[in-house]
């Protein structure tokens, strides 16, 4: 089935924090600074946040250390409130994705449309132009400052059902989805039954097969090895890889 969309994250800091520009003295800065993650390492994810906080530490001679929370374990493992509790100050800084994010930045929803980007090259052209500069404008504006695209990558779908090959083939099929009303919608249009919940949530529903499939980035099975091992993420036997040539 040919379903091309793209999965980005952001390197985003609380408006509060100024990302660490300001001059200050060592006694202005908090023992530790709080990166909200949903996945860590060894994922993208995990791995961009790492990067960050070890380079931080090191061109400020370990005057700010910044701890991974993955899990997104500050806010209950609610990926969706992630962007709310950087604004609030629950969070000092987190790496991100436009889908979370997407609730409180409906801009944010032009990244989860289906066939808008057919490659690289276009997604890096969105965010690297005119449109991602207006986007981090908009959540600058919102309290929450933006350091850096990252990527994620196109989003694959699995199942323990059947093979995808076209929309006729999900019906009826439970799919879990991320917390966007545009997942839901796609997916109910395909003839799907999506249903919304965290990923934490995602792994036992999956194996005890009260869902069906789910729909990722390929690092869910070349990283976390999702799909070898029936605890995880159950028998996920069937990958459906996304194309629009």
């Amino acid at each position: 089935m040919k379903l091309r969309r793209h999965l980005l994250s952001l390197l985003a800091v609380a408006a509060g924090l100024g990302a660490f520009t300001a001059p200050a003295v060592a006694a202005d800065y908090k023992a530790e600074y709080r990166m909200s993650l949903v996945l860590g390492p060894p994922t993208p994810w995990g791995q961009a946040g790492k990067m960050w906080a070890d380079t931080v530490k090191e061109r400020t001679q370990g005057r700010i250390n910044i701890k991974l929370y993955p899990g997104v374990s500050l806010i209950q493992g609610d990926q969706t409130r992630e962007f709310s509790a950087l604004r609030q100050g629950v969070i000092d800084m987190a790496v991100g994705s436009t889908i979370n994010w997407s609730p409180q930045v409906k801009e944010l929803n032009l990244f989860s449309l289906p066939f808008l980007m057919p490659d690289y090259a276009a997604i890096d052209a969105l965010t690297q132009g005119s449109v991602g500069q207006k986007i981090f404008q908009t959540l600058d504006k919102s309290g929450v400052v933006p350091l850096a695209w990252g990527e994620n990558g196109f989003r694959e779908l699995t199942n323990s059902k059947r093979p995808i090959k076209s929309p006729a083939d999900l019906k009826g099929m439970k799919i879990r989805v991320v917390g966007s009303p545009i997942y839901s919608d796609m997916f109910s249009a395909m003839g799907a039954n999506p249903t919304q919940m965290s990923w934490a949530d995602a792994q036992p529903a999956l194996s005890s097969g009260a869902v069906d499939g789910q729909e990722n980035p390929l690092f869910l099975f070349t990283v976390l090895k999702c799909g070898r091992s029936a605890d995880l993420c159950g028998e996920q036997r069937h990958l459906g890889i996304v194309d629009t040539r």
